[in-house]
């Protein structure tokens, strides 16, 4: 793999690295409350499409630190945790995931960015509560540290186009190429649409969404150069944590830290760490939330 970052680069974010950090009870009740409150308001005023990005498997509200003396107290709290950081090419943000996210890295597309931490606070779990069982939901934290731009770690590669969404009984799908989609319903009419071994409803409100999430494009570029050796995946962590993707995506992969989901702590790991969830679905959680930022260690 080449490195996207120079050795001088690769360097100083080296100095920077540590181990995975957790720390229990950073934000109370009141100040969750708060902060969604606050956020989700600004989802519900329609703030423009830079502040919202609003798909079936996900939904992201962006937000500044100046926006309000809570988030910049915050931020603040924050630093006492993990000392200065910046935030560069994607802002902050709170994340609701209906699908587990898969392998990925967040190192950003710049260059010469001395990329920091991944900060996660777990801020909302919702389970199934008419199921039997429920466990709350992790995230993986792997060995394996990736030097090249942000990515979507998987064999099945496309031109970062590829969107999940729901079929007709409403599980969700990875769809490689949204356009491809979007071509072979564009003569449908209404009805049942079969696209590979997947079926789909197709009316006009089906024929919109698909449209306009083919005019986006995907900010992690999707590629298996994270592959780099024989080595197997072992399979009963597989099974227990991340059945929502192939398991030939896994090769290469050793597990460092699995981080349970805590409301209300903070969780940190090196940018250049590969990570994921795991499959909380199997788990009987609907939807989880999050406060969500990559810092950096220099000002770009």
């Amino acid at each position: 793999m080449s490195n996207f970052f120079s050795s001088t680069i690769i360097n100083k974010i080296k100095k920077t690295e540590s181990e995975v950090f957790k720390k229990k009870n950073f934000l109370g009740s009141d100040e969750i409350k708060t902060l969604l409150e606050y956020l989700r308001n600004l989802k519900n005023k329609s703030v423009g499409e830079s502040k919202l990005v609003d798909r079936e498997e996900s939904t992201k509200i962006f937000f500044d630190f100046n926006q309000s003396e809570f988030l910049q107290k915050l931020k603040i709290k924050i630093e006492d945790q993990i000392g200065e950081f910046f935030v560069n090419d994607f802002q902050p943000h709170i994340i609701t995931t209906r699908f587990p996210l898969r392998l990925h890295v967040d190192t950003g597309k710049n260059p010469n960015d001395i990329i920091y931490k991944n900060v996660v606070v777990p801020l909302e779990i919702i389970y199934d509560l008419e199921k039997d069982f429920y466990k709350p939901p992790n995230t993986v934290i792997f060995k394996n540290k990736w030097y090249d731009r942000s990515a979507l770690l998987t064999k099945q590669t496309s031109s970062n186009y590829d969107f999940i969404i729901k079929d007709i009984d409403n599980k969700f799908v990875d769809i490689v190429n949204i356009h491809d989609l979007k071509e072979k319903i564009k003569n449908v009419n209404k009805g049942t649409f079969s696209y590979g071994d997947k079926k789909f409803i197709i009316n006009d409100k089906f024929k919109e969404y698909i449209d306009n999430l083919s005019k986006t494009k995907r900010y992690n570029a999707r590629t298996d150069k994270h592959i780099v050796n024989n080595n197997d995946f072992k399979k009963s962590d597989y099974e227990k944590y991340m059945t929502h993707q192939p398991y030939e995506d896994c090769q290469s992969l050793e597990i460092d830290k699995i981080i349970d989901w805590e409301v209300g702590s903070l969780m940190t790991w090196d940018r250049s760490r590969i990570h994921c969830s795991d499959n909380f679905l199997i788990n009987n959680v609907v939807s989880k939330t999050c406060l969500a930022m990559f810092t950096s260690k220099n000002k770009t």
